[in-house]
C-alpha cells in the first residue's frame, strides 16, 4: 500500500504523542526491572497488586484532565485565550480536591481493598507500604498530570513531553539510588516516585508560567461553569478506565491464589503490553482527530481512506512488534528477574498472547474512527463486553480446570470479542450514519 497524504497526516500527529508516552512507559519498564532485581519477585508482585489500586484512583482524573485539555484547545482554536484563567482555576481546584480525597481514600481503604483481593500476609504488608508511601505523592502526581493536560490543551505537546521526560529520568535515578545504594526496598521505590513527581511538578509550573502567562480577564472567571462542563465531558471518558481498573483488581483476586511468582509474571507482562501498545493507542487518537475533521467537512471517502491505510500500517507494525517480542521473550523476562519460575511463566504468557496482538491493535485503531464519528459510547461498550463480559468470567470459570493458562487465554478471548463488536459497530457508521449525522450538524 502506498503512503498517501491522509496516512502521513495521521502518523505526523501521532508521533509526538508517542514520543511522550514512550518516555512514560519506558520509565515504567525500567522501574519494574530495578524492583525485580533489587527487591525480588515479592517486590514485583507487590507493585503489580498496587498498580490497579492507583489506576482506579487515577481513572476519574484521566477523564477530567482530558476534558480540560479539550476545553483549552477549543479556546485557543477560537482565539479566546482571554477566558483561559477560568479553565486554569477550575483545573487547579479539581486537582487539589481530588488529590486530598485520594490521599484520604488510600489511607482508609487500602487494607480492606487488599483483603477483598485476597492479598494477605507479607505480600499485603509490602503492598500497603508501597501504596501508602505512594499516596504521599498524590498531590504532586495529579498536579503533574494537570500541568501536562494544560500544555496539551494549548497545543504544546513538546513542553508536556520534556517535563514528563525530566520527571521520569529523575525517578529512574532515584529508584536506582534508593534500591541499590540505600537498600530501602519497596518503600524506596514508591518514595522515588513521590520525590520525582514533586520536582517535575515544580519545573512544569515554572515552565507554564513563563511560556503561557495568564492575562487579566475583563469579567469574573466562570469557574463553576468550567467545572460542570469538565465533569459532563470527562465522566464518560473516565468510565472506561474505571471499568478496566476494577477488572484488573478482579483478575488479581483470581490469580493471587497461585502465589507471588504468578503475580510477578502478571506485572511484567502487563507493563510490556502497555509499552508495546502505546504507538497504536496514539494512532487511534490521531485517527479520531483526522476522521472528525473530514466527516465534519462531508469528505467521507477521505476519512475512510485514512482509516484503511492506518489499519494496513497497524497490521504491518504489529507483525514487527510481535516478532521482536516473541524472539526476545527470554531476554525480556531476564531483564526483570533472575527467578527461573517467574521467567518461565513470563515467557509462556508472552508466547500465548502476543501472536494475537493484532486483534488488540486493530481494535483500538477502529475505536479511533468511531470516536471521530461521534460514536464515543461504542468503545465504552466494547470494553464492557471484552473485559467484563468475556475476559474476567473466562479467567474465573476456566482457571480451575485449566490452571493459569486459562487466565492467559482469557486475554485473547477478550480481544476477539472486542474486535468483533467494534467491527459490528463500524459497519453502518463507516458507510452511512456518521456522514449523515455530521453533515446535519455542520
Amino acid at each position: 500500500m502506498t503512503t498517501g497524504p491522509a496516512l502521513r497526516r495521521i502518523v505526523g500527529f501521532a508521533l509526538p504523542l508517542t514520543a511522550a508516552n514512550l518516555l512514560q512507559q519506558g520509565y515504567v519498564l525500567i522501574d519494574g526491572i530495578l524492583v525485580g532485581h533489587y527487591v525480588g519477585v515479592d517486590g514485583l508482585a507487590a507493585v503489580g497488586v498496587a498498580s490497579p489500586m492507583f489506576y482506579l484512583l487515577n481513572a476519574m482524573f484521566i477523564g477530567l484532565g482530558t476534558a480540560f485539555t479539550i476545553r483549552l484547545a477549543h479556546l485557543r482554536g477560537a482565539g479566546q485565550d482571554g477566558e483561559r484563567r477560568g479553565v486554569v482555576l477550575a483545573l487547579a481546584l479539581v486537582t487539589a480536591v481530588w488529590s486530598a480525597g485520594c490521599v484520604l481514600l488510600a489511607t482508609v481503604l487500602a487494607e480492606p481493598v487488599l483483603s477483598a483481593m485476597g492479598i494477605h500476609g507479607r505480600l499485603a504488608e509490602d503492598c500497603a507500604l508501597f501504596f501508602g508511601t505512594l499516596s504521599l505523592g498524590f498531590p504532586a502526581m495529579f498536579g503533574l498530570a494537570a500541568v501536562s493536560a494544560y500544555f496539551r490543551g494549548l497545543g504544546d505537546s513538546r513542553a508536556a513531553m520534556w517535563v514528563q521526560g525530566f520527571g521520569n529520568v529523575v525517578n529512574i535515578v532515584l529508584v536506582w539510588f534508593f534500591l541499590s545504594v540505600l537498600g530501602l526496598g519497596i518503600g524506596g521505590a514508591a518514595l522515588a516516585t513521590v520525590l520525582a513527581s514533586a520536582v517535575a511538578l515544580l519545573v512544569g509550573l515554572v515552565a507554564a508560567r513563563r511560556l503561557y502567562p495568564l492575562g487579566r480577564e475583563r469579567s469574573e472567571p466562570a469557574v463553576r461553569r468550567e467545572l460542570v462542563d469538565a465533569v459532563r465531558l470527562g465522566f464518560p471518558l473516565a468510565s472506561q478506565h474505571i471499568i478496566l481498573a476494577v477488572g484488573i483488581m478482579v483478575l488479581v483476586w483470581i490469580i493471587q491464589s497461585y502465589g507471588t511468582v504468578v503475580l510477578a509474571a502478571f506485572t511484567v507482562v502487563s507493563r510490556l503490553e502497555l509499552f508495546t501498545g502505546m504507538l497504536f493507542l496514539d494512532l487511534s487518537g490521531a485517527v479520531t482527530a483526522f476522521v472528525a475533521q473530514n466527516l465534519g467537512g462531508a469528505d467521507r471517502e477521505r476519512a475512510r481512506r485514512g482509516l484503511v491505510q492506518t489499519v494496513g500500517l497497524t497490521v504491518g507494525l504489529t507483525a514487527v512488534v510481535t516478532a521482536v517480542v516473541l524472539l526476545a521473550r527470554g531476554p525480556i523476562a531476564g531483564l526483570f528477574t533472575a527467578d527461573p519460575a517467574t521467567r518461565e511463566l513470563t515467557e509462556r504468557y508472552i508466547l500465548i498472547i502476543y501472536p494475537f496482538l493484532v486483534l488488540y491493535t486493530v481494535m483500538v485503531v477502529l475505536h479511533g474512527y468511531l470516536n471521530g464519528a461521534r460514536r464515543t459510547t461504542a468503545p465504552l461498550i466494547c470494553t464492557l463486553i471484552a473485559f467484563v463480559v468475556v475476559q474476567v468470567p473466562f479467567a474465573y470459570l476456566l482457571n480451575g480446570p485449566f490452571g493459569i493458562d486459562a487466565v492467559m487465554w482469557a486475554v485473547v478471548a477478550g480481544w476477539t470479542a472486542g474486535l468483533s463488536y467494534t467491527a459490528y459497530c463500524l459497519r453502518d457508521v463507516l458507510f452511512t450514519r456518521a456522514a449523515v449525522e455530521l453533515r446535519g450538524v455542520s
